[in-house]
């Protein structure tokens, strides 16, 4: 038995549309926000002088100093050079799980509620 689905062509294209925009532009954007948003504040250089460049595969974040990889999983030195209470146990106080987990699991969250909205 053969099962025939109509689809409306319209809605469709509407939404693929909308997917095109917000895996483009939207995403990534609130991407960079929400990484940049994890990153420690202490002197603002992190922030400052992380950026997002254009891929073949899409979008990367990169931090362009040289303690990015440090930031990145959570760590610091332990105890903390040039000042007090930056660490517990070698890991950052202010983003003790690093940067790019809760950024991942924030895009989960984004993308889950788009595709939610999607009808």
């Amino acid at each position: 038995m053969t099962t025939f689905t109509n689809i409306n062509s319209r809605k469709f294209r509407r939404n693929v549309k909308k997917a095109e925009k917000f895996f483009n532009r939207t995403l990534p954007k609130s991407a960079l926000k929400e990484f940049k948003k994890q990153t420690p504040i202490d002197r603002g250089n992190a922030r400052r002088k992380t950026t997002m460049k254009k891929t073949a595969q899409g979008f990367e974040i990169f931090g362009n100093y040289a303690y990015s990889g440090v930031l990145d999983k959570g760590l610091y030195p332990n105890p903390p050079k040039g000042g007090q209470g930056k660490t517990r146990g070698g890991y950052s106080k202010q983003a003790p799980k690093g940067m790019v987990e809760p950024t991942i699991k924030y895009l989960r969250r984004e993308v889950r509620k788009f595709i939610g909205r999607l009808r």
